[in-house]
């Protein structure tokens, strides 16, 4: 019956696929052609727009791969040119506190970016000081001086912490005899691995951590695992104590492709769950793991799902939340399934943050049953990284609904969008965001607060389940 539902839903919606693949392909053409074709006109001084719209947050794990920061930060080019960084900065401190992006916070430490030339800006002080690192940036305007270096005092005094990149700061910005003093009152110091290869990173690893002893580091833009390897096995590798970058989605610990022998049971139960096995059935096979089915139920009966009563069965969740639901809350499981995978947990995160994010997109039009399947679509969109298995050797036995099948592993059909949409918030694309939410005909306000939203949603259910990340290190 459900086949024969999604199968007309579907068939009903061709026409609107059809359409919208279109529209987005005309728009993605638009984008690449712009750069040649757009003319633009001279900028003001404080030209800036009345809102950021989307600023970028990403993730910052520590060395056993769990979440433990996020990285904020608006791309170059979101400010009017010729505007003073000082405006922009306050323009940006200010859409943050408009956003209520500072409930990320309650589990997590943040890394805001603002100009070393901002430091006096009152709206520092309003900043959270216990979570925030600000990373200072140079203004070619305003060089560092010896009163620059006193605000900074000061502002250390009143427990604010602060980070910079080294390499940013030239001769041409920083007074030379200055920076030992300014790179000396940092509390973390970044090293970008997005332009040099890691052959002319690994002296530089050698010597910095050494000259400035006192600093912790964080890796940035780490795109692979021989990247990391750099950071955790070079010389003064232990004061390296975050790391950013795409590196999450091609560590496993899985090598060999072998899947968990827990996470093998959890599969077994959903492949039951899609057969429409019995009640009893399914409650066999949790016997044979007690330890899954309370790791079901702490996630099911979390406070942030609002149920009425918990549940304390298998029998009890299918009359109550239906299979759909459970099939949902399983997901969950292939995460979980492996102790001490900080990797797993950071895959966990991302997907719940993707699946949430692409619910509230589907709810936001009442239709229930796809929301559901938006769901799982963002919760499976990272099922091959996490079991080190190619798609669609990993969905198909699921036998998922040909609109998550499609989304997830072919990157087509009408949830394609939706899951690109929450691709592009995760990168922060501002350019695709807004053609994405064109073509799906939401604000893009409406898609950042959804953004946001889910952020804090899947904090807040890893929390509650007694998923831990220890941020107080940071």
């Amino acid at each position: 019956m459900l086949k024969n539902l999604i199968g007309g839903l579907a068939g009903r919606l061709k026409k609107n696929e059809e359409s919208q693949a279109d529209e987005i392909a005309a728009v993605e053409k638009e984008l690449e052609a712009s750069p040649v074709k757009r003319v633009v006109e001279p900028e003001t001084v404080d030209q800036l727009p009345p809102t950021l719209g989307f600023v970028t947050h990403q993730p910052v794990m520590d060395r056993q791969h769990r979440v433990v920061a996020y990285e904020f930060f608006v791309k170059s080019g979101a400010a009017a040119k010729g505007s003073k960084h000082q405006d922009f900065d306050r323009l940006m401190l200010t859409t943050l506190q408009n956003m209520e992006v500072f409930r990320l916070l309650a589990y997590r430490r943040a890394l805001v970016h603002i100009s070393i030339s901002s430091l006096s800006e009152p709206l520092l002080l309003q900043m959270p000081a216990k979570s925030v690192i600000f990373v200072l940036e140079p203004d070619p305007n305003e060089p560092v001086t010896a009163e620059v270096m006193q605000v900074l005092d000061e502002l250390r005094i009143k427990g604010l912490r602060f980070a910079i990149e080294p390499a940013a700061f030239d001769a041409q910005v920083l007074v030379e005899r200055l920076q030992p003093e300014l790179f000396n009152r940092m509390d973390f110091m970044l090293l970008d691995f997005s332009a040099p290869s890691t052959r002319v990173l690994a002296p530089i690893l050698d010597q910095l951590p050494r000259r400035y002893p006192n600093a912790r580091w964080m890796a940035r833009n780490v795109g692979t695992a021989e990247d990391l390897d750099v950071c955790l096995r070079a010389p003064g590798s232990n004061r390296f104590a975050l790391f950013h970058g795409p590196f999450i989605a091609t560590v496993r610990s899985l090598e060999s492709g072998k899947v968990d022998s827990n996470q093998t049971r959890v599969l077994q139960i959903m492949r039951m769950l899609r057969a429409n096995a019995e009640p009893r059935e399914l409650e066999a096979q949790f016997k044979l793991d007690s330890v899954l089915l309370f790791k079901l139920l702490r996630f099911i009966n979390s406070p942030v799902n609002g149920l009425a009563r918990k549940v304390q069965t298998i029998e009890e969740t299918l009359l109550l939340l239906g299979r759909e639901t459970l099939f949902k809350w399983l997901s969950m499981l292939l995460f979980t399934a492996k102790k001490e995978d900080g990797t797993a947990l950071a895959l966990l995160e991302k997907s719940l943050i993707r699946a949430r994010f692409l619910e509230r997109l589907g709810g936001y039009r009442g239709n229930k049953l796809e929301a559901e399947h938006l769901f799982l679509t963002g919760m499976f969109s990272l099922l091959d990284v996490l079991l080190n298995q190619p798609f669609p050797d990993v969905l198909d036995p699921l036998e998922l609904p040909p609109t998550v099948r499609d989304a997830v592993v072919e990157n087509k059909g009408m949830f394609s969008p939706y899951l690109a949409l929450a691709l592009a918030c995760e990168q922060g694309d501002d350019q695709r965001i807004n053609a994405l939410c064109k073509v799906l005909n939401f604000e893009v306000e409406h898609a950042c607060r959804y953004y946001i939203d889910s952020v804090v949603w899947a904090q807040e259910v890893l929390r509650e389940s007694d998923v831990h990340n220890d941020v107080e290190a940071v």
